[in-house]
């Protein structure tokens, strides 16, 4: 506990709460009582977990006491979107406008049903999180939670799915040169697992417009490479600016940013 917001670099600043008892089987809801107080002063607190081998977990959400018992839960997150690029789930959410919002908490199932398992090891302050450990499933399912200062956490958010497979069979790499000159050409290296009938790379200007069109259906296993010289459907030069590679078939969608300079 601290009289000051916890985090990671304070931590060993805070003082140690006596009493602590081991974990109990995992699952199992931990309590305790704090005595000892000064009635008035805010105080914060944090928890933390070792292993067997002495690996230390981040630091937990932190609680604060005010001597005002806050019972009232924020809102469940809104707007909850999803979109997974190569071996990485991209989310983003609407802020909550709660004025003691402390942060939130991101879950992850492998059925709509559940069960949600939470996944970040310390609190999401901002409203986007990426997701680069995917299980090996058919479909993932994600849901938001959020936490307020007093520990009270919301609802989940209504859940949204994404593919937890990469059925394109193939997965862009970053392009190069990237600024490149306009008039000259930007090559797509990309790696293929497996066949990529009907499979596209299209790109587009900061519009979402088609610039050119790449059938990628006839490529074979390996290391490949599309080679982009600039010139859109009609074999005339387009102009400088930033452009949009994206692959796209089977319902899944890879992106990379272009960026053309004169």
């Amino acid at each position: 506990m601290s009289t000051a917001a916890i985090t990671l670099s304070n931590w060993d600043q805070a003082t140690v709460v006596p009493g602590v008892r081991a974990p109990g089987p995992s699952g199992t809801a931990e309590t305790m009582v704090v005595r000892g107080l000064t009635n008035g002063v805010t105080y914060y607190f944090a928890v933390r977990l070792a292993d067997e081998a002495g690996n230390w977990s981040d630091v937990s959400n932190v609680v604060r006491w005010d001597w005002s018992l806050d019972e009232t839960v924020p809102a469940a997150p809104q707007g909850l979107t999803a979109k997974r690029t190569g071996g990485t789930v991209h989310l983003g959410w609407t802020a909550n406008t709660e004025t003691d919002l402390a942060g939130y908490n991101v879950y992850r199932a492998t059925s709509a049903g559940g069960p949600f398992a939470r996944i970040n090891t310390s609190l999401v302050t901002g409203t986007s999180y990426d997701d680069s450990s995917l299980p090996a499933s058919d479909v993932l399912w994600y849901a938001v939670a959020a936490l307020d200062q007093s520990g009270n956490e919301s609802a989940k958010s209504a859940a949204v799915s994404v593919s937890g497979t990469d059925k394109l069979g193939i997965t862009l790499l970053p392009p190069y040169p990237n600024p490149s000159a306009a008039g000259a050409a930007v090559k797509l290296p990309m790696l293929v697992t497996s066949t990529t009938s009907g499979v596209r790379l299209d790109i587009q200007d900061s519009g979402g417009r088609r610039v050119r069109r790449f059938d990628l259906g006839s490529l074979p296993p390996g290391n490949q490479e599309i080679v982009w010289d600039g010139t859109n459907e009609m074999g005339r030069q387009t102009a400088p600016g930033v452009y949009s590679a994206v692959l796209g078939g089977h319902g899944l969608t890879g992106v990379v940013r272009l960026v053309r300079v004169p």
